[in-house]
């Protein structure tokens, strides 16, 4: 299918729209799942190797410019860089924090049960620590600063959770859980991929850690992603993996050497070399992200949304994404007895979005889809609905897609 600009957008988002050729092509429904990458991002990379293989750089220029991207990340969370260390992906950063806190005996830390395999395990590898991973039960899928806090008590030290539920595309409220949290001297340790880069994210709320991959809202490569770390948790990891890094050194004076770290400098958490090519990629990603404003950015993909959510009910489509204004994302997903047969012919018709291992569809957006793309989907709904013949293939069953 091919897709024409809308005189109706506004010029920041047509800027946007025309660094993603994809769109010329399809409907690309499944940024929650990876975002297409940008010429401009991927010619980055790709100079950095060219650079390599001719000689025409060196590691203290990568350095710098890892600095650079390290600054672009704390203005885009409100934070600041030395609180800011690179990691491979989101994962990893959610297992410094899990194996680095101090826990103690018959301490508990709490997560919800719509959370994804990336924000589970980290969490419920503790429990041979004997420590206490309470599983907080929601209802209809709605993660709620309640139902977290049912959970909680006075030996509760960490509230795990993500900016947006990836299976529902529901928005938690994390201005008030942070809130909350640091009254009663808890850690909230945000997963953050499916929100940062697409609404506003502020460290300042009092989040106690944020970790986020770079290749879905953030529209960077894959292989890297970030960990923010608060002054208060970062002087209470001890980190499972050191390596040498502007934090960490040797003194080698001192009988039998000696380690030397820069305290408040989360640099420490970084093992050695960090992702240098994909760190040139993310700071033209970076840079794209603060051209659009995430101001501007977040109400018109949470329009998209909402105008996709609105539409399959009215088609009277099982929404299971929240109804609740304040709850919803760029995030629908839908359930379907014939999930399997309605995603391909989505495909057919060029729409790309996810069959999830739940069984249902997902549909997310990024600011560089828009309402005409919005409508072509649910025209393509409908059809499905109308028509037995496109009914007959039923679900096959698929692995996990975040």
């Amino acid at each position: 299918m091919s897709t024409t600009e809308t005189s109706a957008a506004p010029a920041w988002q047509q800027a946007f729209r025309a660094h993603f050729p994809i769109v010329k092509e399809r409907v690309y429904a499944c940024q929650a799942y990876c975002s297409p990458i940008a010429p401009r991002v991927s010619n980055a990379v790709q100079q950095f190797f060219a650079n390599l293989s001719m000689a025409r750089a060196d590691k203290p220029e990568w350095l710098a410019a890892a600095e650079g991207v390290r600054a672009q990340v704390a203005k885009l969370i409100n934070g600041q860089a030395r609180h800011v260390a690179f990691t491979k992906n989101t994962t990893e950063g959610l297992n410094i924090v899990a194996q680095g806190f101090p826990w103690q005996p018959g301490d508990n830390m709490v997560l919800d049960d719509q959370e994804h395999p990336v924000n589970a395990v980290p969490w419920l590898n503790l429990r041979h620590r004997q420590v206490q991973v309470r599983v907080a039960p929601t209802q209809d899928r709605r993660v709620t600063v309640d139902s977290l806090w049912s959970q909680v008590d006075d030996r509760t030290r960490i509230v795990a959770v993500s900016y947006v539920q990836y299976s529902t595309g529901v928005r938690a409220d994390i201005e008030t859980l942070a809130r909350k949290c640091k009254e009663k001297g808890i850690f909230l340790v945000v997963d953050g991929i499916q929100a940062v880069g697409l609404l506003p994210t502020d460290v300042q709320w009092g989040i106690g850690a944020l970790s986020c991959g770079a290749y879905k809202a953030l529209h960077g490569p894959l292989g890297l992603g970030f960990l923010y770390v608060n002054p208060e948790l970062l002087a209470l990891l001890q980190p499972a993996h050191l390596g040498p890094s502007y934090a960490n050194s040797i003194d080698r004076k001192q009988p039998g050497w000696a380690m030397r770290h820069k305290p408040g400098d989360a640099r420490i958490l970084e093992g050695g070399n960090i992702n240098y090519p994909a760190i040139a990629g993310f700071a033209q990603a970076l840079l794209m992200i603060d051209e659009a404003q995430v101001e501007r950015m977040a109400p018109w993909t949470l329009a998209l949304g909402a105008r996709l959510d609105a539409g399959m009910r009215a088609e009277g489509v099982e929404v299971l994404s929240s109804p609740v204004e304040g709850e919803q994302s760029s995030i629908v997903c839908i359930r379907h007895p014939q999930a399997f047969a309605l995603r391909k012919h989505m495909y057919a018709h060029g729409v790309v979005c996810n069959l999830l291992d739940t069984g249902s569809i997902r549909f997310s957006f990024g600011a560089y889809n828009n309402a005409q793309e919005v409508d072509h989907i649910l025209a393509l709904t409908a059809q499905f609905m109308r028509d037995p013949s496109l009914r007959s293939q039923m679900a096959l069953p698929t692995g996990i897609r975040r």
